[in-house]
């Protein structure tokens, strides 16, 4: 059950494609960025630990589950470059790591959590609860739309005072689609005693992860998206010095256990999803990683292109990061409330994307993955000047 056969048909993308059989038919998926899709072949895994659980729950529970999730979290932590032998725990999502990562980490009255405007409404909520709760500050760092990585260094930088405790810093922004130059922000922070916990929600499988180089405080990244595993299950990783103070905030058999166990058991939870992402992760690497990203990243450029093209948009006002399979382009109008145009695109024209609002702007966000093809971008090119 833990091994997959090579899905690789010579190159043909089409048979890859296939794989995908559950998206709708018909249907243009550009958002795998919202919340994934996993193929068949994973999903056919998950059903197969699925019946497991189903024919014998006290024997899977009490016997099965424990080996499964140590044998996922060893290969999350190898395909994620933690260092040798370390573990990392398999949770919901990785908003539920950073809240996790949040709540231990020592803050007091009048310290400050630095968050970015460009962070994940979630994560950002989760910093201003943990500092609500004893008396400190969320302070958010301004970051330009189209700045460089050189940019979004100076800026995130520049918010950090004496007073500042933790930072919360994105990978792979989810609403810009931006790319962190978190290999120098985890050092510059850290240099200037600032814990550093990295949202990294986008990252694994769209981006080579080498966590024994990169070192932050925290990490936490969904496997979910571009790691092929059934939703939800990602990675969270915390430097050894941190692990003693982490807690599940939910009450279980792991409450005396050592990271990673102790966020890992949370009773009859349903763990297929943990369980099956070494499959997720077989597929990419049978398909071949950087081959797999390359596609991605073209698609998703020659989407942002076309869309451009239809709404009048200069290309060169458009940020695009190296490796990032998600772009954006701004809208002409503003929204009040997006979700309105998100469903309106999907009726009229079958196509999937997502309109988030950043800094008082409607954005078009699209996704590209392996189950796209160039003909989806042209169709929502097509006709989102009739829809707005």
């Amino acid at each position: 059950m833990d091994s997959l056969e090579n899905p690789f048909w010579g190159g043909d993308w089409n048979d890859v494609r296939d794989l995908f059989d559950t998206l709708q038919p018909g249907h243009a998926y550009l958002n795998h960025g919202g919340f994934g899709n996993a193929p068949r072949t994973v999903t056919l895994n998950q059903a197969q630990w699925r019946a497991r659980m189903d024919a014998n729950p006290t024997r899977f529970f009490r016997r099965e589950l424990a080996p499964g999730l140590r044998t996922a979290s060893r290969a999350a932590a190898e395909f994620l470059g933690a260092p040798a032998g370390d573990q990392v725990a398999l949770v919901a999502n990785a908003t539920a790591a950073i809240t996790a990562a949040l709540a231990s980490v020592p803050l007091a009255a009048g310290d400050e959590v630095l968050v970015t405007d460009h962070a994940y409404e979630t994560s950002t909520w989760a910093a201003r609860r943990r500092a609500g709760d004893v008396g400190a500050q969320v302070v958010t760092a301004a970051v330009p739309f189209d700045t460089d990585a050189a940019g979004i260094t100076a800026a995130v930088l520049a918010a950090v005072t004496p007073r500042t405790k933790v930072a919360v810093i994105d990978h792979v922004t989810s609403m810009t689609a931006r790319r962190f130059p978190v290999e120098e922000l985890v050092p510059a922070l850290q240099a200037r005693g600032v814990i550093v916990v990295v949202d990294a929600a986008h990252a694994p499988g769209m981006l080579p992860v080498d966590l024994a180089a990169l070192n932050p405080d925290f990490w936490g990244g969904n496997l979910h998206k571009w790691g092929y595993a059934p939703r939800a299950v990602a990675a969270f990783w915390a430097a050894p010095k941190w692990r003693s103070a982490l807690r599940n905030p939910i009450v279980s058999w792991g409450e005396y256990l050592e990271f990673p166990h102790n966020l890992e058991e949370v009773g009859t939870t349903d763990r297929t999803p943990q369980l099956a992402s070494p499959n997720g992760i077989a597929f990419l690497r049978a398909l071949g990683p950087q081959r797999v990203r390359e596609h991605n990243v073209k698609l998703a450029e020659y989407g942002q292109a076309v869309l451009a093209a239809a709404l009048d948009v200069d290309p060169a006002t458009l940020p695009g990061d190296p490796g990032v399979p998600m772009r954006v382009v701004p809208l002409p109008v503003d929204f009040d409330d997006p979700r309105d145009l998100q469903a309106e695109i999907s009726d009229r024209l079958g196509v999937e994307v997502s309109v988030p609002k950043w800094n008082g702007r409607t954005l078009l966000r699209v996704s590209a993955n392996i189950y796209n093809a160039p003909a989806e971008y042209d169709r929502l090119a097509a006709g989102i000047r009739s829809i707005l």
